[in-house]
């Protein structure tokens, strides 16, 4: 009689724990994919700055990664990892400093006869070139107003970061499943064993 006394209450405690499960385990799946969206943008702002030699502050400040929950058929949840690609300006990538030479941007980039220069509907200061079949013109600056020669036409100088991108998601790609294993194991953990 002690025995089965035993028993049954082991039953009941189990039938209990389970009786919970889907909810305690979807509550589980939820946290698992937050902590996830989490790290993967940490991560792939780490992989991308390291590849384009910038801070992630900086990068962050770009607006270049963001990383979305979704829900999609049935509500299942996916992770969506979103990187713009789109060139960056040169400027945006350091600090400008001009010599005779060109002009250096942050701590490794140098354009070759390079210049800064800001225009008139600019806050701050954006690094420029001529192009290859440039003369000089007489124009009025819209900055002073005078009349000046000017070496014109000039172009903005761009970074491209979509191959750096691509290569960030390519070697981030692999980790994500390995992540989201141990935090779901970890959530499941503290969703059955912890909170009971």
């Amino acid at each position: 009689m002690l025995i089965e006394a035993e028993v049954s209450g082991d039953i009941d405690e189990m039938l209990a724990l389970f009786k919970d499960s889907p909810k305690k385990s979807q509550t589980a799946i939820n946290r698992a994919v937050r902590k996830l969206s989490r790290w993967a943008e940490r991560q792939t702002l780490r992989e991308m700055s390291r590849r384009l030699d910038i801070t992630q502050k900086m990068l962050k400040g770009l607006y270049r990664v963001k990383v979305r929950i979704s829900k999609g058929l049935n509500n299942q949840q996916y992770l969506s990892i979103w990187l713009g690609t789109n060139e960056v300006g040169a400027h945006k990538l350091g600090k400008i400093r001009q010599d005779d030479r060109g002009t250096h941007v942050g701590r490794s980039r140098f354009y070759r006869s390079a210049f800064k220069m800001q225009p008139a509907e600019a806050k701050y200061d954006l690094v420029w070139n001529r192009t290859e079949n440039w003369s000089h013109k007489y124009r009025k600056s819209k900055k002073s107003g005078r009349w000046m020669w000017m070496g014109l036409p000039i172009v903005k100088k761009t970074e491209p970061i979509h191959q750096e991108a691509e290569d960030s998601l390519k070697t981030l790609e692999p980790a994500l499943v390995d992540r989201f294993t141990d935090l779901l194991y970890q959530e499941l953990n503290n969703a059955f064993n912890v909170e009971s």
